[in-house]
């Protein structure tokens, strides 16, 4: 996980001092301000604007700085603290982790039937996941049911990733046992290979 060591203000809140991380879903500041802790996290999906600040009032103590402005609350204004290009390099990768927040990866699992399993695959469904979506790193996770296959369908910025977790998971895995009639065959890995979504009027895509 990459840091710098970093100065921030928000609007005209005191200036704080430590160190910016940047997160799989977001910035976290983490430091002090007039003598007190202070930490900060801002969601890449939250920014409107990523731009380097050019007028004096853009800066921070007079240095080089990075303007995030927000969809909602308070703009921040980040300044490196004694690193040369840090700003530009910040500007770089938080263009490139905004774009991603919107552009969430989904992955497809195709799992055949065997015939007339239908009723009894939708029972299985109908029961819900061996787990709890909101503990996981899914952004979104969908299943559909045909006469002859079903689809799951997850969602998330970390792509593959995220399914580590559950696929360690032993109650998934004593579900899947309950599937072992229903099945025709292993599942399948559907490939993701045409995308399409209206834009906002503010530029960003539904989800």
């Amino acid at each position: 996980m990459q840091s710098y060591g970093v100065v921030w203000r928000e609007d005209a809140l005191p200036t704080a001092s430590g160190k910016l991380e940047l997160r799989p879903s977001a910035l976290r500041f983490e430091g002090a301000a007039g003598g007190r802790p202070t930490t900060r996290e801002v969601a890449y999906e939250s920014l409107a604007v990523v731009r380097v600040g050019r007028a004096a009032s853009d800066r921070v103590d007079g240095r080089p700085s990075l303007v995030l402005e927000r969809r909602t609350g308070l703009p921040v204004t980040i300044a490196s603290v004694g690193q040369s290009g840090v700003v530009a390099e910040l500007a770089e990768r938080l263009a490139g982790l905004q774009l991603g927040a919107d552009a969430r990866r989904r992955t497809a699992f195709v799992l055949p039937l065997v015939e007339g399993a239908f009723e009894r695959a939708r029972a299985l469904l109908e029961a819900g996941p061996p787990f709890d979506p909101v503990e996981t790193a899914l952004d979104r996770h969908e299943v559909f049911l045909t006469p002859r296959e079903v689809v799951f369908v997850f969602e998330s910025r970390l792509g593959l990733n995220a399914l580590e977790p559950l696929l360690s998971d032993s109650a998934l895995w004593l579900s899947a046992a309950a599937w072992h009639d229903v099945l025709a065959g292993p599942p399948r890995l559907a490939e993701d290979v045409y995308s399409w979504s209206r834009p906002r009027s503010n530029g960003s895509t539904p989800r």
